[in-house]
């Protein structure tokens, strides 16, 4: 319904007029095209934004990805494809953080490793009982001279007449269809035919996997024939089997692997298109043969006494025990030394030992921790130490914190924080506060800067629920008429009881109130008298507020027409919102003020 006067106007009312057909032709032409110009408007929006372009593809593209897995050759073009840049990733996500990669290898390369210690120590440990055996005995000098000769050392001449054994054959044998590959033999060794021998060892393979329920693919790692010994090393691909008369040391399992490994990258994609030529692998004889290898042990002769073996057992003993103490008191040091690095606020310039005790020189922040203390709290004798640190102002972000905790007395509520000289405030604190923080913490060593924007005051909060409550108020108006619509005197009456408490509160917390009382038109009649009309709507509300006992210094009125509208007029109740007074609180400090 267009805002015009139900009854006659007195004189000098003004009137609002009704609208025109040129009105009713846009609204009806917007509710036709309207819809389809959004659709086209969104349509070109996501052409355009690549983000939405991005959001798009990223919901497609798992399901792309798999359709092209399932095409023919379409998993090894895609693999081609992504290659280099996997490649690239690794190599940029290694440069900037080794620890990712390591902590995702860390349990494929902890048994490895495990693997490779255990039997290094294995064959170090017969080593050396082997060398104690003999240190005393003539064969042991015997074997002294002999190092000395050939320029090798006592433990490797010790291994090598300590061990027996002959690898009379090594089989290269494919892993899923039990295949020989290639197949060598030690000379004026008889043998049997090697495929079938082969087969016997991948049924020997899939019958302990069956019976005993054996997990991840695990195989047997060697068995026993007679006075033969079978070593079995397992590949992705590929299996070496190694027939060894005697006992070989753990050493040879290792270029076992190594054999293998390299066998499994140069033969990869013959390996993984294997359909029974073997002819492609005739050039891996050469690395098979590599482990055919033969040791022998020469007699040997008398045991030293039990004496001297007890003898040089507790020397060793000592000297280890001397070694392993020192080296744990000089890593102590070390990590205290690092843990002081890199505490806020201490630079360490130099440090040696003289006298047994340790000199520390450098620099310390009056706010860095005391060194003695940390000292104790490392677990070491504060007394075997000196420092000699000259005081400095530290720009480390916690030292700048603490300087300006101790300076700035920030009330409860309020934190500090501080990055490359920038100190940022955030929380809740008075006026008075806000107001004094800036100019006091750019004079702090270590500020540059100070960013406030995320501090709050804490008297505007507590005014903030009466604010809202105010703003939200709507004092309706008749069509084309300044008074109050009836039934809008409870409103009234409750608004201005809490205009007078808000004034009242914010005088008591220091803050000056400022209510704008905002006329508002429909869009129905002259854009000039609805102006005017607006404006007598807010006069007429201020003079109500006045009569009411609410301070005219906090009391502005303003008309603004229809340049302002609350709701859109498409319903008669948009219409009759947009035919009211509403309100703006705002605050100002009264130090400001005056």
């Amino acid at each position: 319904m267009p805002e015009q006067a139900q009854r006659r106007a007195p004189q000098g009312q003004p009137e609002e007029n009704p609208p025109d057909n040129n009105h009713a032709y846009e609204e009806l032409r917007h509710l036709i095209v309207a819809p389809e110009q959004e659709e086209i408007a969104d349509i070109q929006e996501r052409l355009e934004d690549r983000a939405r372009r991005a959001e798009d593809v990223s919901s497609v593209v798992a399901e792309a990805i798999s359709m092209r897995c399932e095409k023919k050759d379409g998993e090894r073009a895609l693999a081609k494809a992504l290659s280099p840049t996997i490649q690239e990733t690794l190599r940029e996500s290694v440069r900037k953080d080794p620890h990712v990669l390591a902590d995702a290898l860390f349990p494929m390369m902890g048994p490895a490793i495990r693997k490779s210690i255990t039997e290094t120590l294995r064959a170090m440990l017969e080593s050396f009982n082997a060398a104690l055996e003999h240190s005393l005995s003539a064969q042991g000098i015997k074997w002294r001279i002999e190092a000395f000769r050939t320029g090798k050392s006592f433990g490797e001449i010790v291994l090598m007449h300590s061990l027996l054994y002959r690898v009379e054959q090594v089989f290269l044998i494919h892993r899923q269809t039990g295949l020989v590959l290639s197949h060598v033999v030690a000379t004026s060794v008889s043998t049997q035919d090697p495929s079938m021998v082969a087969g016997m060892l991948s049924a020997i393979q899939q019958f302990v996997r069956d019976s005993f329920d054996s997990k991840n693919e695990e195989t047997l790692g060697s068995l026993n024939v007679g006075e033969l010994e079978v070593w079995i090393e397992d590949g992705p691909d590929a299996v070496i089997a190694a027939v060894i008369r005697g006992h070989a040391p753990p050493d040879y399992r290792l270029a076992m692997e190594e054999a293998l490994e390299e066998i499994q990258q140069r033969y990869s994609s013959a390996l993984e298109n294997f359909k029974g030529d073997a002819a492609p692998f005739q050039s891996a004889d050469e690395l098979l043969s590599r482990l055919l290898a033969t040791q022998h042990r020469e007699p040997v002769g008398e045991r030293k006494p039990r004496a001297a073996l007890a003898t040089i057992a507790i020397v060793v003993i000592l000297v280890l025990g001397w070694i392993g103490y020192s080296s744990y008191l000089l890593w102590e040091w070390s990590r205290f030394l690092n843990a002081v690095r890199g505490q806020p606020g201490i630079v360490v310039i130099s440090y040696d030992k003289q006298g047994g005790r340790y000199h520390i020189r450098g620099f310390k922040d009056p706010l860095a921790p005391d060194p003695n203390a940390l000292l104790s709290h490392a677990g070491l004798n504060p007394n075997n130490a000196e420092f000699d640190l000259a005081p400095y102002y530290s720009l480390d972000d916690a030292i700048v914190v603490q300087r300006a905790r101790q300076l700035l007395h920030p009330p409860e509520g309020v934190t500090l924080s501080e990055h490359q000289g920038e100190l940022d405030v955030e929380g809740t604190a008075s006026p008075r506060w806000i107001a004094g923080v800036a100019d006091r913490a750019i004079l702090i060593p270590g500020v540059a800067t100070v960013d406030v924007s995320h501090l709050q005051d804490s008297h505007l909060l507590q005014l903030k629920a009466p604010q809202s409550a105010i703003e939200s108020v709507f004092l309706l108006f008749p069509v084309g008429r300044a008074e109050l619509e009836p039934g809008q005197e409870n409103t009234f009456d409750q608004t201005q009881k809490q205009i007078r408490d808000i004034v009242a509160q914010a005088e008591h917390l220091g803050e000056q109130t400022s209510i704008e009382l905002i006329g508002h038109t429909d869009s129905t009649g002259i854009e000039g008298t609805n102006q005017l009309l607006s404006q007598q709507r807010a006069e007429q509300v201020r003079a109500r507020l006045l009569r009411g006992g609410v301070p005219p210094a906090n009391l502005r009125p303003r008309g603004v027409g229809t340049t302002q509208p609350l709701r859109t007029e498409d319903t008669e109740e948009g219409r009759r919102l947009n035919r009211s007074v509403t309100f703006k609180v705002t605050f100002t400090p009264t130090s400001a003020v005056n």
